[in-house]
């Protein structure tokens, strides 16, 4: 696990200095021989709106991913709709040489026993749980819970506590009924991820990304902890993990830390201005204390911590770093996404227009910009051209809170994926 700050900061009026420190976190690459062993259960859907296309993808895509996973991997396949049904038992890919018919035989039928799927599930990984594996649960549906618990806090309470026990959460979502913002919460308190599947050609690249992402696992259990020091103060933190507050220490919970993919965190402090009016050689702004489960190549698992102070020399002026103004646009833009749904909820669609077109204009402008940075841009100006035509529907609101979600989780791929399939709908949309 490899950690850096990159400093962006700015004088401000009382003399002080507005400080964004950006906090790197990169996992270590892994190779087929020390790549972590997996321990998954796959829970499909099977309820009535989930059939057609939708069972057809959703399957599809998981015999893409049994076929994919080693001999040692442990799988397990869970069916739900009123009743939950184990379609294979947890064993290793020698155990299963008809894995891929079962699956197929899966059938769409009545209501959504969402809890009882995923209790079945996480009961099949747990059995078969390991120390220095992964061992997660991977719960498709399109619907609500509409059977079993159908609470929100409650699911998202049974999702925490399986993940203290070492047994983690991933959510997907399928078509514009399902409620992103429970598969949200429990893919956070199950220390997972989320996504959203809007067309069913995108569910086979879902479950690719999904487990490149778990074959890359280097730490687990990634927390990060910020505190200013010194009576210096925070602004805010961009990024958007779940986070609690302990007196002036603001505790992150990251979750896993992919190889592919490094996890960052945007915060802003304001440095007070010296007492005697004289800028120092170098201060102390605050610190990162970052805590992971770190996999090592042998196969254990070892508890890593690392302090890194956020120091500041203020002597030597303001400094606008590229890289942190670049990330910040992103979670800018990730605001802005969310703001924008705010909007149309209270039909103020104006308003949603004018602040996306708006950002879009700053991202084009900036000196710094790039080609992701254009990306956002486009898609931007994209959705606020497709809401003025077409109207804000649950596809838009839910593409928009997907987008908004990868941001601010440091998810840069899974926003590439969605805003391609976007953008290829939108040249299907103009061709006909």
């Amino acid at each position: 696990m490899k950690t850096n700050i990159l400093l962006d900061h700015e004088p401000v009026a009382d003399g002080g200095w507005l400080v964004r420190a950006m906090l790197k976190i990169e996992g270590e690459q892994r190779t087929d021989d020390t790549r972590v062993p997996l321990n998954l259960s796959i829970v499909l859907d099977r309820s009535g709106s989930m059939g057609g296309e939708k069972i057809r993808a959703a399957k599809e895509a998981a015999r893409s991913l049994v076929q994919k996973l080693s001999t040692d991997d442990v799988v397990s396949v869970v069916a739900f709709d009123t009743r939950v049904e184990t379609i294979a038992e947890p064993a290793t890919g020698e155990a299963q040489h008809d894995l891929v018919q079962r699956i197929e035989a899966i059938h769409a039928g009545s209501m959504t026993n969402l809890s009882g799927g995923w209790l079945k599930g996480r009961e099949h990984v747990a059995a078969g749980r390991r120390d220095g594996a992964v061992n997660r649960v991977l719960l498709m549906t399109d619907g609500l819970a509409n059977k079993g618990v159908t609470d929100p806090r409650k699911l998202e309470g049974i999702c925490r506590s399986a993940a203290e026990a070492s047994v983690t959460t991933t959510t997907i979502g399928f078509g514009d009924g399902f409620n992103e913002e429970l598969l949200q919460a429990m893919a956070d308190a199950g220390g997972g991820a989320t996504y959203y599947i809007e067309e069913t050609d995108q569910a086979h690249g879902v479950f690719e990304e999904e487990l490149e992402g778990l074959l890359s696992v280097s730490a687990q259990n990634l927390t990060v902890a910020l505190q200013p020091t010194g009576g210096n103060e925070f602004v805010q933190v961009w990024h958007g993990y779940p986070s609690e507050a302990e007196g002036d220490v603001l505790t992150m919970t990251i979750g896993d830390l992919y190889a592919r993919e490094p996890r960052q965190v945007l915060a802003e402090f304001l440095l007070k201005p010296a007492e005697d009016g004289r800028e120092e050689d170098e201060v102390e702004v605050a610190t990162f204390t970052v805590t992971a489960d770190v996999f090592t190549p042998e196969g254990n698992v070892e508890k890593h911590t690392v302090t890194l102070p956020v120091m500041l020399s203020p002597v030597e002026g303001g400094y606008a770093n590229p890289e942190v103004r670049k990330e910040l646009l992103h979670q800018e833009a990730a605001r802005t996404r969310r703001e924008a749904i705010d909007d149309w909820e209270r039909g103020d669609h104006m308003a949603a227009h004018q602040k996306m077109t708006g950002l879009a204009q700053r991202i084009d402008a900036a000196p710094y910009a790039d080609a992701e940075l254009f990306e956002v841009s486009r898609d931007l100006r994209m959705v606020a051209r497709q809401a003025n035509v077409f109207g804000v529907s649950e596809r838009e609101r839910k593409y928009m809170h997907q987008r908004a979600y990868d941001a601010a989780r440091s998810k840069k791929m899974a926003s590439e994926r969605v805003s391609r399939a976007r953008r290829e709908d939108e040249e299907r949309r103009r061709g006909e």
